[in-house]
């Protein structure tokens, strides 16, 4: 029976969204899983083998190693990871050219279905205002390049704001009173996120988009988020769930203030990042990936941001 199950190729599966997108496909055990890892040596990849994953060694720049990898694939999962150091510290480019290269090895070696992670085109729908946001614009043009490519079938998730990022991209600082302060540049108490357990919770809406078929789901984006939440909210849940008070320290137009923020933190590429949330939202003005009911349709069990705080935390 394992002959006729359908092979999908994970990239990042190791990673936030891949490694959920392996979970979660493993869990229905309808699939032959190939999970894409440039060290397939590390612990997660020898635990995703212990799990029947075949894991394959790739680095997703080498166009001969993504066409190895994606050889006899019936649908393919594309991650890219902007903040590689070989992109974020090298070449802020790179991450577009694997993106497009990839969706050209796809459609190479007939690939049935591409099921790429995506983000708003921020440059187009500032109009040039926002025109810092690579990590957002490039994956949209990965995405419309792919959808001129002619695979037989495509669809785009757009994954909202981690809640992981609370401590790693949204630095935080303890003051001597024990309070913590969330670092949050140019938005405000009341300003809003879509937030989304990466980790867990990207991988069901995926598997499930892959029982309901191309057919279905060609040419649709997919928002992935469980809830808007304010930032406010966060603080609260934050301080509810750690027993630590938290609050958010926000800078707008205070050049001053801005400087208490990290030096990587503190460049254009974020602050555009969260002006455009400020001015757009996260996900722009897109009707399709507004509507993060959907999320919950397709993953009936997605945390919100106080449930995701309980399992990491312990308490509520």
């Amino acid at each position: 029976m394992s002959q006729n199950k359908k092979l999908i190729v994970v990239s990042g599966s190791t990673g936030a969204q891949g490694g959920s997108v392996v979970d979660a496909l493993l869990a229905t055990g309808h699939y032959k899983i190939r999970g894409l890892t440039r060290k397939p040596d590390s612990d997660k990849a020898k635990t995703l083998k212990s799990k029947g994953v075949e894991v394959f060694k790739c680095d997703l720049s080498k166009k001969d190693e993504v066409k190895k990898a994606l050889k006899g694939a019936d649908i393919v999962w594309v991650v890219t990871n902007f903040w590689d150091p070989s992109i974020v510290g090298q070449d802020v480019k790179e991450e577009e050219r694997q993106g497009k290269m990839i969706a050209d090895v796809a459609k190479e070696e007939g690939v049935n279905w591409l099921i790429y992670s995506s983000l708003p085109d921020t440059t187009a729908e500032s109009e040039g205002k926002y025109s810092e946001i690579v990590h957002f614009a490039g994956k949209n043009n990965v995405e419309q390049y792919i959808r001129k490519l002619g695979i037989p079938n495509v669809t785009f998730i757009y994954l909202g704001f981690y809640c992981q990022n609370v401590g790693v991209f949204v630095p935080t600082r303890q003051k001597e009173s024990g309070e913590v302060e969330i670092l949050v540049p140019h938005l405000e108490e009341d300003d809003k996120l879509p937030v989304i357990d990466a980790e867990k919770d990207t991988g069901p809406i995926v598997a499930k988009i892959i029982e309901e078929g191309p057919e279905k789901w060609n040419g649709k984006k997919v928002p992935v988020a469980a809830e808007y939440v304010t930032l406010k909210s966060i603080a609260e849940s934050l301080t509810k769930a750690t027993g630590k008070t938290h609050k958010i320290k926000t800078a707008h137009n205070d050049e001053e203030v801005a400087k208490e923020f990290p030096p990587s933190f503190n460049n254009e590429e974020f602050k555009q990042m969260y002006k455009w949330f400020k001015e757009y939202g996260y996900y722009g003005k897109d009707t399709e990936v507004n509507d993060i009911s959907i999320a919950k349709k397709l993953h009936p069990n997605i945390k919100t941001y106080d449930q995701y705080l309980l399992e990491r935390c312990g308490k509520a």
